[in-house]
């Protein structure tokens, strides 16, 4: 497919966006800017808007990805609907037993009262389980706070996120649910575990795959030496790496002090950057992180405004054993 598109572009090896761009017009000529800049999310042309062979695959590959889970939870949320609409019709068949036995002058109550008893025990027995029961079952049919394949974190509700990038570095994935039960898979060691809704719908569920645009935060330690120039020239590089992978990094949020210590002669500042992925794609994120810190700390190298933390001295001191140790000191008798 991409190459009968380069066929748009007679002379170039490598696939110009305009070709796809045409896509964002109407039959009747007329131009959808919101479907363009859906265009623009899903290839990500680069500085020369062009698409390369592996940015196209891999951006039909995340659609052929999505599709996938939309079917997969299309298909669990069916068998959820069937489960609920089983339980309704147990309730309605149900009152309408007890209608139709008022309708033919039966007394059905006579029979309700008489099992009251058992039903008051059975409802104590049953109680705290039967409420867990039908937490979960809300949860997951009203709320829906997450659909297969997506990665979660599971904290507790008062808990606070860490300070490093993300916040809740344990992840499992969602590879199972239905009313009652949910299966996870634990992405940092794979392993598998079922756990009960009930016991889930007390927590906070952090759902990666929903938080878009993963904002990312690198910490730049310098010299508190460091003019105005020299740190706008950092940011400038930022900037200009950003322009230079719009497949990776979408903007700069913000660059600021974060930190100023004057006894250590070091001044730390902050650049927050947004990813163009969501937390779904953590291993992703992370490596294009640590690209961008190795990126930086160079331009502060040829600066010559790295902050390099003094060496300590550290004196060690040996005290030598005496060759022969008084027995009286010692306390014995020669």
């Amino acid at each position: 497919l991409y190459k009968r598109l380069l066929g748009f572009s007679p002379g170039s090896n490598v696939l110009h966006f305009d070709v796809l761009g045409v896509l964002a017009y109407e039959a009747d000529g007329q131009f959808d800017e919101h479907k363009a800049k859906g265009m623009v999310r899903l290839f990500r042309p680069d500085k020369f808007d062009e698409v390369s062979l592996l940015a196209f695959v891999q951006s039909c590959d995340g659609v052929y990805k999505k599709l996938r889970y939309l079917r997969a939870s299309v298909g669990n949320s069916t068998l959820i609907d069937y489960v609920l609409e089983n339980i309704f019709n147990a309730f309605f068949y149900f009152f309408l037993a007890l209608a139709i036995m008022s309708v033919l002058e039966l007394n059905p109550w006579t029979l309700l009262v008489s099992l009251s008893t058992i039903l008051v025990s059975f409802a104590f027995a049953v109680g705290p389980s039967a409420a867990k029961l039908i937490a979960g079952m809300m949860m997951i049919a009203i709320r829906r706070p997450y659909d297969l394949g997506d990665r979660i974190s599971i904290v507790d509700i008062t808990g606070k996120p860490d300070p490093d990038d993300p916040g809740y570095r344990d992840t499992w994935l969602v590879e199972d649910v239905n009313l009652f039960t949910t299966t996870l898979r634990l992405s940092r060691t794979n392993e598998v575990s079922s756990c009960n809704n009930g016991s889930l719908a007390d927590t906070r569920i952090v759902n990666h795959n929903r938080s878009n645009n993963a904002s990312v935060t690198i910490l730049l330690p310098m010299k508190l030496s460091s003019t105005h120039d020299e740190v706008q020239v950092v940011k400038s590089a930022i900037e200009q790496y950003i322009q230079d992978n719009p497949r990776i990094w979408a903007c700069l949020v913000n660059f600021r002090v974060a930190k100023v210590d004057p006894n250590m002669e070091m001044i730390v500042y902050s650049a927050k950057l947004q990813h163009v992925k969501n937390w779904q794609d953590l291993l992703p994120i992370l490596q294009n992180k640590g690209d961008l810190e190795k990126f930086c700390t160079e331009i502060l190298m040829q600066l010559g405004i790295q902050y390099d933390s003094p060496h300590s001295n550290t004196n060690i001191y040996v005290k030598e054993m005496l060759e022969q140790v008084p027995t009286e000191a010692l306390g014995m008798e020669t």
